[in-house]
């Protein structure tokens, strides 16, 4: 294989808050999402601990990482998984006061228009208006896609793809990519007749939004799901990697909960049907965050299946890995490597299905 040059990347600066926060110690990268909220509404992150049935953030860090034994989190119903969900985003946005700071944590009101952000009071809404009516369309949308994105976790999103038809070079949007897709019609009937999508809005404290406005945000999760993929399937072109000459490996560095979480053997298969006929394909999530199970397999040594991805994780830095393992022949050169932006959010831990 060609060894294409590997950058490298750089130890990242410690994060300083000024406000008291669970995550202050941590060099994870969810440690930034919590340091943020916090230093937004002070205490917030000690909310979402609380609605997770955990203590500190080292537990959280536990699960995370697979080691405590926390499936349900204490969730014994869906209705009381989604209000748990909900009430990590209860603060006001124009004082940033949570319930508990309030004389009656009751008073706390979702605006209705977008059903996203909350106040504590007339007086707060009037003051933030001129601000929020900017957005208000945007955070109902915001709204409905973070709560059909459970249906992520349910595997009723993404819908079946088949090999593309239509050339790499000649998809440029999102929807050339939907044109592509066969029957797409039936498959998001399918999606808004399943079992969870009726479970989802019968237990979500809201009000159903319209199908129409449900069927654009499983098409936006949809693209949000194979974004990762696809964006390697677009470097390997742009960089003259062909994976019809043979196999090729691209290692993703700096991976960590965000791709490795709950990850399935399929979830990178967009990739090989990028490229139908491929001589096979291996993605290797690299980072020291990236989550041990039964998806994150060693690397390989010998070339994997034609036609097909195979992904695989090594839980360590970068250089570390490339001395350890690819120099001593322990895991194929890489042909491309890949770094995604990690955000700044904390993953979202979704307990089973609860018993109803």
């Amino acid at each position: 294989m060609s060894h294409k040059k590997v950058s490298s990347k750089k130890k990242p600066s410690k994060v300083r808050s000024v406000e008291p926060s669970v995550a202050a110690s941590s060099y994870y990268t969810d440690s930034l999402g919590f340091l943020a909220m916090d230093s937004n509404v002070p205490g917030l992150s000690n909310i979402i601990l609380q609605k997770l049935n955990m203590k500190s953030y080292a537990e959280y860090r536990s699960a995370v990482e697979g080691n405590s034994l926390t499936t349900n989190f204490g969730i014994r119903t869906y209705a009381e998984m989604f209000q748990k969900m909900e009430d990590t985003y209860k603060f006001c946005v124009q004082c940033k006061k949570l319930p508990s700071r309030l004389p009656d944590p009751r008073a706390m009101r979702r605006c209705k228009r977008c059903q996203n952000i909350y106040y504590c009071s007339s007086e707060c809404q009037r003051e933030n208006w001129p601000i929020h009516k900017k957005f208000c369309r945007k955070l109902k949308v915001a709204a409905i896609d973070r709560l059909v994105e459970w249906l992520i976790f349910t595997g009723d999103i993404p819908f079946p793809t088949s090999p593309w038809t239509t050339s790499i070079t000649n998809i440029k949007t999102w929807e050339d990519w939907f044109a592509m897709q066969e029957s797409l019609e039936v498959k998001l009937d399918a999606i808004m007749a399943g079992r969870y999508m009726g479970i989802l809005w019968a237990n979500a404290g809201k009000p159903k939004p319209e199908n129409s406005e449900l069927r654009e945000s499983v098409k936006r999760l949809t693209t949000d799901f194979f974004t990762r993929p696809m964006t390697i399937g677009f470097a390997l072109n742009t960089f003259r990697v062909d994976p019809y000459g043979g196999p090729v490996t691209i290692h993703v560095v700096g991976a960590s909960h965000i791709e490795t979480l709950n990850i399935r053997a399929t979830d990178y298969d967009e990739l090989a049907k990028m490229f139908p006929g491929n001589q096979g394909l291996e993605v290797v999530m690299i980072g020291p965050e990236v989550v041990d199970g039964p998806v994150m397999r060693p690397p390989l040594t010998a070339y994997g299946p034609r036609g097909r991805v195979y992904v695989s994780g090594y839980k360590s830095l970068y250089h570390d890995f490339w001395e350890t393992v690819v120099e001593n022949e322990r895991a194929a050169r890489p042909d491309l490597v890949v770094g995604f932006h990690p955000g700044i959010y904390y993953v979202k831990l979704y307990p089973s299905a609860p018993v109803t």
